[in-house]
């Protein structure tokens, strides 16, 4: 399995990406810098520990990028690793 870093490295290019906690949650946002957009996604951690929910919520920022404008291709994602939070 890969770490999320791993995974959301993967869409780059075309996409950037940036990871914030906030409290419990952490603030994916994916940015297109090609077309100026970007999408974000607050992931609890239940939505941490299960990969597929984690697959499901990208999977669905990436086809929302892709309706602004992005060129993301849209593709199995692999597996992540849960991470741990100290």
């Amino acid at each position: 399995m890969a770490s999320i870093e791993e995974v959301l490295d993967s869409l780059d290019p075309p996409l950037k990406h940036s990871c914030e906690q906030q409290g419990t949650s952490l603030v994916l946002t994916l940015t297109d810098p090609g077309v100026h957009q970007s999408v974000k996604r607050r992931l609890t951690p239940k939505d941490l520990q299960n990969s597929l929910a984690f697959q499901m919520v990208l999977l669905y920022a990436v086809n929302e990028i892709r309706g602004l404008g992005s060129h993301a291709k849209l593709q199995v994602l692999p597996m992540i690793d849960p991470p741990t939070f100290d």
